[in-house]
This record gives structure tokens, sequence and C-alpha cells, in this order.
């Protein structure tokens, strides 16, 4: 009786992966997750994190009011840093203080 076993495929490294197609799929995880979580898992992915381009464009749409570890204003202030002044598009909903965002974006 012949095996239905499936094969072992083998295993590949996220290491591998061009930066580019890696900060394409940091890119899809949002804000959060990069701020929070993806910048920690290795010295690449936290360069890739810390790149300008990835800040071009902001979307603050799906940070949650409770549960992150930083306040929104603090998620704010670290995306519009990261850009280095290559921001170019920047989503902002429910952020409480609006004094703060014209000065800082100002």
């Amino acid at each position: 009786m012949p095996s239905t076993s499936i094969p072992k495929q083998e295993e590949r490294n996220w290491l591998d992966l061009p930066s580019d197609v890696t900060a394409n799929i940091l890119n899809r995880i949002g804000m959060v997750d990069i701020l929070e979580n993806a910048q920690k898992v290795c010295t690449a992915w936290r360069k890739i994190c810390k790149d300008p381009p990835m800040w071009r464009v902001i979307n603050m749409n799906d940070i949650p009011i409770f549960g992150a570890k930083l306040s929104r204003v603090e998620m704010c202030e670290h995306a519009v840093d990261r850009s280095q002044g290559q921001l170019v598009d920047i989503t902002i909903v429910f952020l409480y203080d609006a004094e703060f965002m014209c000065m800082f974006l100002s």
C-alpha cells in the first residue's frame, strides 16, 4: 500500500526575503503591531521598521483605544518621528488632543 504521508517541506528563513518584500508585508500588519511587536523580532526587521519610507503614509484608524502598550499620542509621535520629514499622508481618527496635533504637525 502506498504511503499517504505528506512529504516534509523544507523550511524557509524569513530573513532570506528581500527587504522591500519584508517591508511590504510589515506595512500590512498595521502601525500598532509594527511599533509594539514586529520591530522586536530581529535586528533586520527592526532596521526595516525604522526606515523612513515605511512611515510616508500613516493610518491611525486601526489603533485601539484600550489595550495598547503605547498611547495613541505616543504612537503618533513615534510614527511621525520615524518618517524623518518624508511623511506625505496621515489619517487620524479619535486623537483627543487636537492642540497637540496642531503643534506637532506644524
